[in-house]
């Protein structure tokens, strides 16, 4: 009664039920256990499905074994009948007289039989050795079925990457990533511009000393300053935009001197611009603002 639930013991049919599927379950631990031949059994779950499944298997199994006891009793009774043949005449081939005695299934089974043991690399096979042989056989054309799927992942992953840098590859050979055709003459025009401006700045440093030594006079009006501060502004704009087209373009000529002598003049010239703009903003700043009285 130990092997009953608590409710069993106040239901007959429940006990009835519970002793049934403990008897099952003991024909089928002792059947896996004759199967395992003395090793435990992999874990699984214990439940009505699985018992259901494992007693079918085993009546499947019993019956199988059944049919291969009645196979093995009609091939001792064909060999006896083969060995009386061969003394009753010598003469006779062994092989000629089995496949004569035998029916179509016994010769598909002794051709079977001859496979395997080729197949298997035993001359003299047994029952026992060729089911371990096959047995080892499906393990290993399990493994390698195994290594073929990692392969296949595997050469599955290698090609997406070959596809992705190809891509790569395309994208970057693009036109996208390509020099301007006319980068040579964009160079030479920005290269002109600022010797241009550069040649301009004698005529701008004269109108600035002349508006700073005009800028105590009260005969500019305020308008003139504003139209001189936005002319100015204008100058500083261009002055700043080819700032940026040089650094964009730094390292150009290829004579590292000559590209380090027109830096040191540009950064001059700056200096310069930096300085008149200042002198400018202050004469603009003590010209408009209020003289004290002397």
């Amino acid at each position: 009664m130990a092997h009953l639930s608590p409710s069993a013991v106040f239901s007959p049919s429940i006990a009835r039920q519970q002793q049934a599927a403990a008897k099952d379950w003991n024909y089928v631990d002792s059947w896996l256990n004759s199967k395992f031949r003395g090793k435990a059994p992999p874990i699984f779950e214990r439940n009505n499905d699985t018992l259901k499944a494992l007693l079918a298997l085993a009546a499947y199994n019993e019956s199988a074994d059944e049919e291969r006891e009645l196979l093995a009793k009609v091939e001792v009774k064909a060999l006896d009948a083969l060995h009386a043949a061969e003394e009753a005449d010598p003469d006779s081939e062994l092989h000629e007289s089995l496949e004569a005695a035998l029916p179509s299934e016994g010769v598909a089974s002794l051709d079977t039989l001859s496979t395997l043991g080729v197949v298997l690399q035993q001359p003299f096979p047994d029952s026992e050795r060729l089911a371990s042989g096959m047995l080892d056989l499906q393990v290993r054309t399990f493994e390698l079925e195994q290594a073929s799927e990692r392969v296949s992942v595997l050469e599955k992953y290698l090609a997406e990457e070959l596809g992705r840098i190809n891509t790569l590859i395309e994208e970057l050979q693009s036109d996208a990533y390509q020099p301007s055709s006319d980068l040579a003459k964009q160079t030479l025009d920005y290269q002109r511009r600022t010797k241009a401006l550069a040649t301009k700045l004698p005529e701008l440093k004269d109108r600035a000393a002349a508006l700073s030594a005009t800028a105590g006079k009260p005969k500019h009006t305020i308008e003139e300053v504003k139209v001189e501060e936005e002319r100015y502004k204008t100058l500083m704009g261009s002055v700043k935009e080819l700032e940026v087209q040089v650094k964009t373009f730094h390292g150009l000529p290829h004579d590292t001197d000559l590209a380090r002598l027109e830096l040191e003049q540009l950064r001059a010239e700056l200096r310069d611009l930096t300085q008149q703009r200042d002198s400018m903003f202050e004469g603009l700043v003590e010209r408009e603002s209020p003289q004290k009285p002397r």
